[in-house]
């Protein structure tokens, strides 16, 4: 049973996910290309790194076509058992960002400052799709 009126142009919205779907599946291709052509430690963690994403891309965008199909739902019950584990994960995100701020800060070398800031920035975005979890407690329990 198929959901109405979740986006503008709903039609157009499920194809442009459609066709970011294949983008993916032509990103991870391109990255199997990479690693079959090169043993560099660098650009193969690099190309595994954008594949690995990629793939989880993929994945997400199948969980929005689910979502708008109303196949995929979240109850109070089921957030507010999780709750404690949501929070305690969030605690530490927010503890791996600030440890990898740290050592951003002591490194001086140009492909290590690259590495952590890229380690960076990953950690924060764990951070904010864990806020991103309490922002979905408030809506289910706008009282809580």
């Amino acid at each position: 049973m198929a959901t109405r009126n979740l986006v503008e142009e709903q039609e157009t919205f499920e194809a442009g996910i459609s066709q970011w779907q294949k983008m993916e599946d032509a990103t991870i291709a391109s990255c199997d290309e990479i690693l079959e052509a090169t043993d560099n430690k660098l650009v193969t963690t690099i190309a595994g790194i954008i594949k690995s994403d990629s793939e989880n891309h993929k994945m997400v965008l199948g969980v929005v076509k689910e979502t708008l199909n109303g196949t995929i739902t979240l109850t109070p019950d089921e957030l507010g058992e999780l709750s404690g584990l949501l929070d305690k994960h969030r605690d530490l995100e927010k503890e791996s960002v600030e440890l990898a701020a740290e050592q951003l800060e002591l490194s001086r070398n140009f492909v290590v400052n690259h590495l952590v800031s890229y380690l960076l920035e990953d950690e924060r975005k764990h951070y904010m799709l864990m806020h991103q979890l309490n922002d979905f407690k408030k809506k289910l329990y706008p009282y809580a």
